[in-house]
């Protein structure tokens, strides 16, 4: 399965953040109600405690798929694991295979992804 790659985000508020990977690897069969795991590496260590917020867009720029990690003073790795389809709530009447099926059609949909320092 081919990477997610990472866009710039607008605002960078501190050096960590500015040295971020170009791209997040997916983690097939390792999913959170539909939507895999997401995998990186930080160039060098995190300088200090970081919280990272990952927006999936699609092709149009739309965020359809959300999350966030935390990454310790001096490591390098960050894992997105409980990422979730943005507005899946409004299937809460739908069985849940039916809500994973849905959420797997929004994945389906990702072009690129945008992480920022979250506060």
């Amino acid at each position: 399965m081919q990477p997610l790659v990472l866009r710039s985000a607008v605002a960078r508020h501190t050096a960590a953040v500015a040295a971020l990977p170009q791209a997040l690897t997916i983690e097939d069969g390792d999913d959170c109600d539909g939507i895999p795991a997401l995998t990186g590496e930080l160039p060098r260590s995190a300088s200090r405690p970081l919280r990272l917020v990952l927006r999936v867009h699609n092709a149009a720029g739309v965020p359809i798929v959300a999350g966030e990690a935390r990454v310790d003073a001096g490591a390098t790795r960050i894992e997105f694991r409980d990422l979730r389809a943005l507005g899946i709530e409004a299937y809460a009447h739908v069985p849940a295979e039916e809500r994973v099926r849905i959420a797997r059609r929004i994945w389906s949909r990702r072009a690129y992804g945008v992480i920022e320092s979250g506060a």
